[in-house]
């Protein structure tokens, strides 16, 4: 007994511990670290991807939280022996020592949705700027207007620091400031809980993220380096990615559209998806390496399934409006489409017919349609309408032209290159057009930055070839 005793004693002192670690992490910084409320404890993609190189590599870390405003001079003061998610710059990379990227990001301006601001009126002085104090975008700020000017914009508050990076989204929101930059990674993640606000798109090129050390840090970083190839190619990584929903760039999308939305996207007479949205929607993934995969959603359930990610976009013919910009974000408008007001050939009926409200209209339910007709006839008078059966709603494209045909409406309203459609097609004729000019965008789920930057970047392209041009001439919309 005495002798086993000995032995289980002799082997506990062979046991070694694991090499600790000290990381400076924020306790506000989502999605890469933030504090759990209530236990403390650190939890973020960076935490996640440094817990899975630790287990591979037989080391530990520590977590301390710190404002990014004092990390650095931690580290330069031997505290820390780790800083996660900065950017990799030449300059930092001349005190500091680097691990291998582990997330590359871009660095964007968000604005209020209502501001109408573009990034020109942001990068020429005209908003008021916040940024996280001690991040890379105050030396990004400085480089971009000028020591001297940089200086006089913070004296006079048109520059502002905040310490955290929910407190530079909350003075947009209370118009203490009207714009935000940031990477994409940490305010397209805000985004989805701001929905106020949007991206306008990225300022700059990507930049790596990596790990950062003390020069003389170097087995760290090796070890960091090497567990983290190896997550990589375990697919670990993967998952910590999808497991904080980080927006990345796919190899494939999925598409929402409406299958009767001519000209935009509709069933053609081989079977087939096509249309004016469907073919500049594969010159773009044709251009960029991706393919896209079409669903077809009804309108009543289209700017849900884009808001919870159950479709990646929706590109069929939608037109930006208030209420659809405040659940989700949009492309750069890329076509503006008129209303038309259509009837059956073998029952006419005028315009003023039309615009007296004496005869029964119909519309698709959840399409601008319904607040046009409202606006056309006033709030009152659309109410009475609707509940006296003159204005009727229908699930689909389909149906509505069913119900013009068979009589049960004596008009539809409808956007007019889809009228125009209805005309070369069927038995319906033109009665009125109203020049609306209302805008059409890609619908994008809010926060993803890097979608949305690939559709803006593509439809800028599809304008440059002439390839819009020449879609604009087959489908009859020029």
């Amino acid at each position: 007994m005495l002798l086993l005793l000995g032995v289980l004693i002799a082997a506990a002192g062979c046991v070694q511990e694991k090499p600790t670690y000290v990381v400076a992490v924020s306790p506000s910084f989502s999605p890469f670290s933030m504090q759990v409320q209530g236990t403390g404890e650190a939890y973020g993609i960076d935490i996640d991807v440094l817990n899975a190189i630790a287990e591979d590599q037989g080391i530990r870390f520590v977590y301390e939280f710190w404002d990014h405003a004092v990390i650095q001079s931690k580290l330069d003061n031997g505290e820390i022996d780790l800083i996660t998610a900065w950017i990799i710059t030449p300059k930092r990379q001349e005190k500091y020592l680097f691990s291998d990227p582990y997330i590359v990001t871009g660095q964007t301006i968000v604005v209020r949705k209502d501001s109408n601001l573009t990034i020109d009126d942001v990068l020429s002085g005209n908003a008021i700027i916040a940024y996280d104090k001690g991040s890379v975008y105050e030396n990004l700020l400085e480089e971009h207007f000028g020591t001297e000017t940089f200086n006089k914009m913070v004296a006079e508050k048109k520059i502002i620091a905040k310490y955290t990076q929910d407190a530079t989204l909350y003075a947009i929101l209370t118009r203490e400031a009207d714009a935000v930059i940031g990477t994409d990674f940490v305010l397209g993640e805000k985004l989805h809980q701001y929905s106020p606000l949007t991206s306008l798109g990225y300022i700059t090129d990507k930049n790596d993220v990596g790990f950062v050390a003390d020069k003389s840090n170097e087995e760290l970083i090796a070890k960091i380096n090497a567990g983290l190839a190896n997550i990589v190619a375990s697919e670990k990584y993967d998952k910590i990615m999808q497991k904080h929903h980080v927006a990345q760039l796919k190899d494939e999308y999925l598409v929402g559209i409406s299958e009767e939305n001519w000209p935009f996207t509709y069933v053609g007479e081989d079977g087939n998806l096509t249309g004016f949205d469907t073919e500049s929607l594969e010159w773009i993934a044709e251009k960029n390496g991706f393919t896209v995969t079409y669903v077809n959603i009804p309108w009543s359930k289209n700017i849900n399934a884009v808001a919870t990610g159950k479709v990646d976009m929706w590109y069929s013919g939608m037109v930006i409006t208030d209420e659809r910009s405040a659940k989700v974000s949009f492309s750069t408008p890329y076509y503006a489409a008129g209303v038309g007001v259509g009837c059956a050939k073998n029952r006419p009926i005028t315009k003023n017919n039309f615009e007296s409200g004496t005869v029964v209209t119909g519309y698709v339910t959840k399409t601008i349609m319904g607040y046009w007709l409202e606006d056309q006839y006033d709030q009152k008078r659309y109410a009475e309408m609707v509940e006296t059966g003159m204005i009727k709603e229908y699930a689909t494209t389909s149906d509505l032209l069913n119900a013009c045909l068979s009589g049960e409406v004596d008009c539809i309203v409808v956007h007019e290159p889809l009228l125009k459609s209805m005309a070369n097609q069927n038995d319906i004729q033109i009665v009125s057009t109203y020049d609306t000019k209302n805008m059409c965008g890609v619908a994008i789920q809010n926060g993803n930055i890097p979608l949305q930057d690939l559709i803006d970047r593509g439809l800028a392209d599809l304008e440059a070839s002439g390839k819009r041009a020449e879609l604009m001439e087959k489908y009859h919309l020029s």
